[in-house]
């Protein structure tokens, strides 16, 4: 691996499509489901019901349209970015849709959080002076781990900002669960508009829900990109 980060792979960035999603939704589930922060705090790919819900999560944005991946000369997929429009009736929707959810699995867990996060910041009405109903949401980056170091993060993050602006969308929302996510989203010009700390977060019972997050990941971060 560190021979592989010393010599300059060439990639292309491609669009996600039918035809080559099944590869995309094995590249998340081998390199992105077990190392992400969270998922592996609550150990979220042991259970049969998470993995399952994830899988889904991940399948229904590849029919967005807006979604990419690099990949190699040789055809190996070397990292994905999957997109999504939000408006702001599903920004509405998604901040209060677990006031009354009890949550089944560990991916529930990570849900309630991300709600959590969303109705403290009330996006859309953060800027009043922006005339903003619809933005991009970059919902899930992942590079295979011995890909990195090699730009793949930073070339996605560039071709879905290339889209957002062709498509008119004046914003892109992004939440990041990783420390290295973060300083990525930094480098690509994104702004940090708000951060909770791990081990702040409680259920609703007072208890700590991601209590063995490993640094220095210590804390969910949203990052804004305004054009």
């Amino acid at each position: 691996m560190d021979e592989m980060k010393k010599t300059k792979i060439s990639f292309s960035i491609v669009p996600i499509t039918e035809t080559n999603g099944q590869d995309v939704i094995n590249s998340i589930e081998k390199y992105f489901i077990r190392d992400e922060p969270l998922n592996e705090s609550v150990e979220l790919f042991k259970e049969e019901e998470s993995v399952l819900k994830y899988r889904n999560f991940s399948t229904n944005l590849l029919h967005t349209g807006l979604s990419f991946m690099a990949v190699s000369e040789t055809g190996e997929v070397m990292g994905v970015i999957l997109n999504s429009v939000m408006s702001m009736d599903d920004y509405i929707i998604q901040q209060y849709s677990d006031e009354n959810f009890d949550p089944s699995s560990r991916f529930d867990d990570i849900e309630v959080l991300l709600n959590k996060v969303r109705r403290d910041i009330d996006l859309f009405g953060k800027f009043p002076n922006v005339n903003i109903n619809r933005i991009m949401e970059l919902k899930l980056i992942s590079v295979n781990e011995a890909f990195r170091g090699q730009g793949v993060c930073q070339a996605l993050v560039k071709k879905s900002k290339e889209l957002a602006l062709e498509l008119g969308y004046q914003m892109i929302y992004t939440e990041c669960s990783s420390y290295f996510t973060a300083k990525a989203m930094e480098r690509c010009g994104f702004q940090c508009i708000y951060s909770l700390s791990y081990s702040d977060y409680v259920d609703r019972k007072g208890k700590v829900v991601f209590n063995v997050v490993k640094p220095p990941h210590e804390c969910i971060k949203v990052q804004l990109f305004l054009f």
